[in-house]
């Protein structure tokens, strides 16, 4: 299971990278919008936050760095110290790691992140990193609430998975 942690990491990671670029390249200082008949619904438009979720702690990089850390190496403790690691598991992880890592570069390289995504009916703007923390904790919390206490595992493996851990 390590190896696909490890991937959906660099997955993650090299994705939003690869996003930004492609934002910053083409969007930057214009709003692009995918319409559905009259209703405009995805917005590409670039932002650049110095804070958190929202913007909240603007201009506060280096305690969001700091805690962006610790948290990836909390994250990264526990995949390895826990022993129920099925797929699901392993992949909502991979998915919170490699979102974190790839939001921290952007704090380390240039001050800020990238946010370029507006979805209808939303009002904030995210980035790739984003949806892959988001959806990678909603992920663990359902495999952790759920599947992991009906069977033990993540769901996936039954009972077999349980007795390897």
């Amino acid at each position: 299971m390590a190896v696909l942690f490890w991937l959906c990491i660099v997955l993650a990671a090299v994705i939003d990278r690869v996003t930004k670029m492609l934002a910053e390249r083409f969007v930057l200082g214009k709003t692009e919008v995918i319409k559905i008949g009259e209703l405009d619904v995805l917005f590409f438009n670039i932002t650049h936050n110095t804070g958190a979720a929202f913007s909240s702690f603007s201009g506060k990089t280096a305690m969001l760095s700091v805690f962006t850390v610790a948290a990836l190496i909390v994250m990264v403790v526990y995949f390895y110290r826990t022993k129920s690691k099925g797929r699901l598991k392993t992949i909502s992880m991979g998915m919170i790691v490699g979102g974190g890592l790839g939001n921290l570069y952007d704090r380390i390289a240039f001050g800020r992140v990238t946010d370029f995504i507006n979805l209808f009916p939303f009002n904030f703007v995210f980035n790739f990193a984003d949806i892959c923390v988001v959806l990678g904790a909603v992920l663990l919390m359902i495999v952790m609430l759920f599947l992991e206490k009906e069977t033990g595992t993540d769901g996936e493996d039954g009972e077999k998975e349980a007795e390897n851990g």
